[in-house]
């Protein structure tokens, strides 16, 4: 069984056909950081192999370990893992989650490795897509993390599902670069296990580890289509050192029963350029910032910092700055070998929550291999009549129609045309495969 999986995975691979699920603003690509400089490409899909136990798994990467060998790993079905996956020095490795696949610990306890999730430690030029892993629940007894990237380089997580880490879902520190983190789904749905020190460390994601530990020209980072959901209490995520880029997110991580204590935390030496994202979704505790994470991180003597805010829902645009601050706001644009499109943040929720091509590990089989989106930013006229808007009116809504022209509540597979309504009363017409 398993032998006819992997010849069905690499026939994928010769004759992969089309983008049949892939959203038409899904670039399929690392862009960002982790195509700055030399782009990430894995193990440009060499060496496959399919695991289905913990030991397969196991023995995959410890065959990655130290830059052994290029390896692609694909994840089939359920796989319970008692501990932590360490295996550093991984090289030219990519692991994709087949769908349906996840990687599981629900075992509540107090051994800090006991979670099912990647120690990532000196990796360098490995991309993990489409993956799913499920923690035991918030514990903070410095455990571990879905995903920690740790003195790791060159890094493109996709597409990836991660829920209650018993630390953090997605951490990276201690010289970490050129990292980026797209269409991926964040939450907790377990209740914190509280102790004496944190009864409620929901954190989704920490960049850096400590104001002192000083790790100024690493984290480059961006989050691209990334959906903090329920549960994430702060850290969506917290920012010490590093240009960090977040785009076209999301946030609905407070609800009024469980509120958030922020979004976007901002640290010592944090330089942030967040755009066309959307904060208007989530519930925050009395008294919270909407986004600005005013914690105690924040309000040390150490404020040397710099924000821009630009084209958000539920924050306006602005720039400011720390105390001690002595450079220039960071933009990503600045320099010309950083790639990644956007798209208006009234777009935002009905892109990443939709549950066929949105955040999360939504991807077929047929879309693991591709590289890249044919579909993307080439939008074609269609028969269905429509009328140019001026280039400041912003997109109001949107409304699917088939070929014949018939309103349909969602696209379909195949061709659709999207009709965006825009804020002057006109509208513009598109064609897209989906």
């Amino acid at each position: 069984m398993k032998k006819s999986i992997l010849t069905i995975i690499v026939m994928m691979l010769c004759i992969a056909n089309g983008y049949a699920q892939l959203s038409p603003f899904d670039e399929n690509a690392p862009v960002g950081w982790a195509s700055v400089g030399t782009e990430c490409t894995g193990s440009n899909n060499q060496n496959p192999v399919v695991v289905t136990t913990e030991e397969e798994l196991r023995a995959a990467l410890q065959g990655c370990k130290g830059g052994k060998a290029s390896k692609t790993i694909y994840i089939s079905g359920e796989i319970f893992l008692g501990e932590k996956l360490r295996y550093d020095g991984v090289k030219n490795c990519t692991i994709y989650g087949l769908p349906g696949s996840l990687l599981y610990n629900y075992n509540h306890s107090d051994v800090a490795d006991a979670n099912p999730g990647f120690y990532c430690q000196k990796w360098e030029n490995c991309i993990i897509r489409n993956v799913t892993i499920k923690g035991p629940g918030a514990y903070d007894i410095s455990g571990c993390d879905n995903i920690s990237l740790v003195t790791s380089t060159n890094i493109w997580i996709d597409h990836c599902d991660l829920q209650d880490g018993m630390d953090g879902n997605l951490d990276a520190k201690d010289g970490a670069d050129n990292i980026t983190i797209s269409w991926c789904k964040f939450a907790y749905y377990i209740a914190p296990w509280a102790n004496s020190e944190s009864p409620d460390h929901r954190c989704s994601s920490m960049w850096g580890s400590s104001n002192s530990r000083d790790e100024e020209g690493d984290l480059n980072s961006t989050f691209v289509n990334c959906w903090w959901y329920h549960g994430c209490g702060q850290r969506c995520p917290r920012i010490r050192y590093g240009n960090v880029h977040i785009a076209n997110c999301l946030w609905e991580n407070g609800t009024n029963e469980d509120p958030a204590q922020y979004c976007v935390g901002i640290g010592h030496g944090a330089d942030l350029y967040i755009e066309n994202s959307d904060f208007s979704h989530t519930v925050l505790k009395t008294g919270q910032s909407d986004m600005r994470g005013h914690n105690k991180y924040y309000l040390t003597e150490k404020k040397v910092y710099e924000l821009t805010i630009k084209g958000c829902i539920g924050e306006a645009d602005a720039q400011e700055q720390g105390a001690g601050n002595t450079h220039g706001f960071y933009n990503p644009y600045d320099d010309a070998n950083y790639k990644c499109k956007v798209y208006p943040a009234s777009l935002v929720k009905e892109i990443l929550t939709n549950p066929e091509n949105g955040a999360g590990a939504t991807l077929d089989e047929d879309l693991l291999a591709t590289r890249g989106n044919d579909n993307y930013g080439n939008y074609t006229p269609t028969a269905i009549d429509g009328v140019s808007s001026n280039d400041d009116a912003q997109v109001v809504g949107i409304q699917y129609y088939n070929t014949n022209g018939a309103l349909l509540n969602a696209p379909q597979k195949g061709v659709n045309i999207m009709e965006f309504q825009m804020s002057d009363g006109t509208k513009r017409v598109f064609k897209i495969n989906k």
